[in-house]
């Protein structure tokens, strides 16, 4: 295996198992919300804006991460937001009320949101031109198993422990996230540009204006209306789902987590399949806008069929395949569109910042849409619609044939 091998498979390695962990540490909220309604006697709406303080904070939190990775790099920005995020995670098994849970869910999840922007920089700019989307597709497969992974964990430890040890789980990350930054490379094209820069490493606001002016325009706006209204219809349904396999189907907690896990398990065979369809297929944005499609169609199938447990599992997993499977391309769509002086940065404005305005907005409504008309029709007919605007905003993108260098796309 040569140099140039060695190098983006071992960033692929690592960013992929820091994604995963992030997805693991941040899913133990989802799987711990009936636990937390049931020990503080709250409502459904009191925890969907307790979700949305964690969002909130992510929004501004990520663009920072994304400026300090392009001017400081990506390996010890990556490493310390991990190991960061998984201290605050683990620190929720500890609190004693609403506002300390509410406070640590805002630190956790506000840190852990900058590590999208920066796996996905890393992974582009160190894989080889004609499979970058299928890598990227790849990483982004850290998110099912990430839930996968958790639900695994956190099932035998509901029903033994209650939901405040799962959350112990987060401190296990933090010496891993160490070993990361010790043997991941720096990425070579930062390393390149920061060369041609020069000592001048300050964090540079510049690139902001520079995302909504000139050529950069309509892509970055097309961009911020893709991932808002893919992240209002991701955080509307995700954290939830445990709970509404709980309440309407009749799971136990435990039932719950399993079912959810293992459809996420189901799920990763849609990302890697938008990953190669969208490398070798189909251009990107046109992979996307179909994936989501039938995503919606298959959240619908999912709020209305079901009437034994495989047939849950079986939907759910198809959602999981299409709906959230879609995230396997996205990547690699919004890191074409910009150069890697600032990649990161504008995958944090346009694309990390406006999905969690989404997810900051949705857990609020979520619940009181249910409160007023039932899960089933508030999924019907607040999501699916939703993806199928983050669909018509995709087809809004460049056309970007895939194969060609990350700088010259």
């Amino acid at each position: 295996m040569s140099n140039d091998q060695k190098t983006w498979v071992t960033v692929l390695i690592f960013s992929l198992f820091a994604w995963t962990m992030s997805n693991l540490d941040q899913s133990l909220f989802g799987y711990a919300i009936p636990g937390i309604i049931a020990e503080y006697q709250v409502s459904l709406e009191v925890v969907g804006l307790i979700l949305t303080a964690g969002f909130v904070a992510a929004a501004f939190m990520v663009i920072l991460a994304g400026l300090a990775a392009d001017a400081w790099g990506r390996r010890w920005t990556l490493a310390g937001l991990l190991a960061l995020s998984a201290f605050f995670v683990g620190l929720h098994g500890f609190v004693t009320d609403l506002t300390q849970l509410t406070i640590l869910r805002a630190l956790a999840f506000g840190v852990a949101a900058g590590l999208a922007p920066i796996t996905a920089a890393y992974v582009a700019e160190s894989a080889p031109a004609r499979h970058r989307g299928m890598l990227m597709g790849v990483l982004q497969c850290g998110y099912p198993l990430g839930w996968f992974i958790a639900a695994m964990l956190a099932a035998p430890l509901l029903e033994s422990s209650g939901w405040r040890s799962i959350f112990l789980i987060g401190f296990a990350v933090v010496p891993i996230a160490f070993l990361i930054a010790w043997r991941l490379p720096e990425s070579q094209r930062f390393e390149e540009v920061a060369a041609i820069r020069g000592s001048t490493k300050g964090i540079d606001f510049g690139l902001l204006r520079e995302l909504f002016s000139g050529r950069y325009r309509r892509r970055s706006i097309g961009s911020i209306v893709l991932f808002f209204a893919f992240g209002c219809a991701y955080a509307g349904t995700a954290f939830f789902f445990p709970t509404y396999f709980i309440t309407v189907r009749g799971y136990t907690q435990a039932e719950a987590a399993q079912l959810v896990g293992l459809s996420n398990g189901i799920a990763i065979f849609g990302y890697l399949a938008a990953a190669w369809v969208g490398e070798y297929r189909m251009a990107r944005r046109d992979t996307f806008a179909l994936w989501t499609v039938l995503g919606a169609v298959a959240l619908v199938a999912l709020m209305w069929i079901p009437q034994a447990r495989w047939q849950d599992l079986a939907l759910y997993g198809l959602t999981g395949a299409f709906f959230y499977g879609s995230n396997a391309v996205v990547g690699a769509l919004l890191t074409d569109l910009y150069p890697t002086r600032m990649r990161t940065t504008a995958y944090a404005a346009c694309g990390s910042a406006p999905l969690t305005v989404g997810f900051a907005l949705f857990p609020a409504l979520v619940p009181l849409a249910v409160g007023s008309m039932g899960w089933q029709w508030s999924f019907s007919l607040m999501i699916a619609p939703l993806l199928l605007v983050a669909a018509v905003a995709a087809l809004t993108l460049p056309r970007i044939i895939s194969g060609r260098d990350v700088d010259e796309a």
